[in-house]
């Protein structure tokens, strides 16, 4: 039976032993954070998430489909101003 106890004993402690050099050891850093690089009026598209929507891929589309528009109307007033 003694031998059975100091089994526990040395099990117990190994235990304690990797606990301590897990909860010692050092932390991973954080992750950086991506810079948002879309239109701040289309981020509430990225809501549609939730409803189990893709939300950043429409907000991609969307976001090119603005800056095709915002080109051509440019090129349209400088035509226009000529």
């Amino acid at each position: 039976m003694s031998n059975g106890m100091s089994v526990f004993a040395v099990m117990s402690m190994m235990a304690c032993l990797g606990l301590g050099i897990t909860a010692c050891s050092k932390q991973e850093p954080p992750k950086p954070i991506v810079s948002d690089t879309g239109r701040p009026e289309t981020r509430s598209v990225e809501a549609a998430n939730a409803i189990g929507y893709n939300g950043t891929a429409m907000r991609q589309k969307l976001d090119k489909a603005l800056d095709a528009n915002d080109a051509q109307t440019q090129k349209m007033n400088q035509a226009a101003s000529q």
